[in-house]
């Protein structure tokens, strides 16, 4: 019998490996490949007609941490990922702990929220760009409406990162939305339960029970966001184009005007990869807070 349900063991972990090696071989290839190609890469300058180029040593990584925009660059990132907090990360799960809590209607909130994260974010922000426009824009036409100036949404240094981000809640926050939602059915109902009995109130019950049981949910989340606001670029690339004076140029867009616009593709995938090793350094550190937490 041992050794039917060793060799039994042995083909269901064939079985799997079997399975599995198609989606690994895939990964490696079009993932860790592109990775390892652009480190090479990054140590030479690139020569389309002669491949790879010719070698400069670290010359590209010196250059970067010389130069100005690569700064200026990284501190947007950082704005927009601070922005990316309060307009983007917080309203969906303040949103899902107070839908939790209605008796009735929850399916009806959760599809008004989640219908509008399905369209193409290409083609809602494209829609939200006519809606800042300063001549014909809805956002102006509320304002004059209301007898106030009309504003350059995209054009004002101190509110085009925040009107870009504005639309987020709709893009992203009704998906997030979502997943809090369906980790919010798994906290025991008994507990809500004991809770009202004992005469807690929808405060306590939400700082007590709630959010520690969908802590592990908010932290993956965070992780995914700080990666997606350091790999940023559809948005300002829409919206402004990077300006206005390079206010809303990004790591990744910066180093993707490096290689549309000036063609220097070594400068670009050493941008690239300096944004890659800053969000794994990151989310290492997060990754072992939280485990320390556990």
């Amino acid at each position: 019998m041992k050794l039917l349900s060793r060799k039994k063991s042995g083909n269901d972990q064939f079985a799997a490996w079997v399975f599995l090696l198609p989606a690994l071989l895939a990964f490696l290839i079009f993932k860790y490949y592109p990775i390892l190609l652009g480190f090479f890469i990054s140590f030479y300058e690139i020569n389309i007609v002669e491949l790879p180029g010719k070698f400069v040593g670290f010359s590209n990584y010196s250059r970067a941490f010389a130069d100005p925009d690569f700064y200026a660059a990284l501190r947007n990132n950082v704005e927009f990922w601070v922005i990316g907090l309060i307009l983007n990360f917080w309203p969906p799960i303040i949103l899902a702990l107070l839908v939790n809590e209605v008796r009735k209607g929850k399916t009806f909130f959760r599809m008004t929220y989640f219908i509008p994260a399905v369209a193409p974010s290409i083609a809602i922000l494209v829609l939200w760009k006519y809606i800042y426009s300063p001549d014909y824009g809805l956002a102006n036409a509320i304002l004059n409406y209301f007898h106030l100036p009309g504003l350059t949404w995209l054009n004002d240094v101190a509110l085009v990162k925040w009107a870009m981000y504005l639309p987020g809640l709709i893009i992203s926050g009704g998906m997030s939305m979502v997943i809090y939602m369906a980790s919010l059915n798994e906290v025991p109902k008994e507990m809500y339960e004991s809770a009202m009995i004992d005469g807690a109130g929808v405060a306590k019950r939400i700082w007590h029970i709630t959010l520690p049981f969908i802590m592990p949910i908010v932290k993956v989340m965070f992780i995914m966001d700080l990666i997606n606001r350091f790999n940023e670029a559809a948005v300002p690339l829409v919206y402004t184009g990077g300006g206005p004076v390079g206010e809303t140029t990004t790591l990744i867009l910066y180093a993707l005007k490096s290689a549309m616009n000036n063609l220097d593709y070594s400068y670009a995938i050493t941008l690239a990869n300096i944004a890659f090793v800053i969000i794994f350094i990151i989310t290492a550190l997060q990754m072992k807070l939280t485990s320390r937490e556990k």
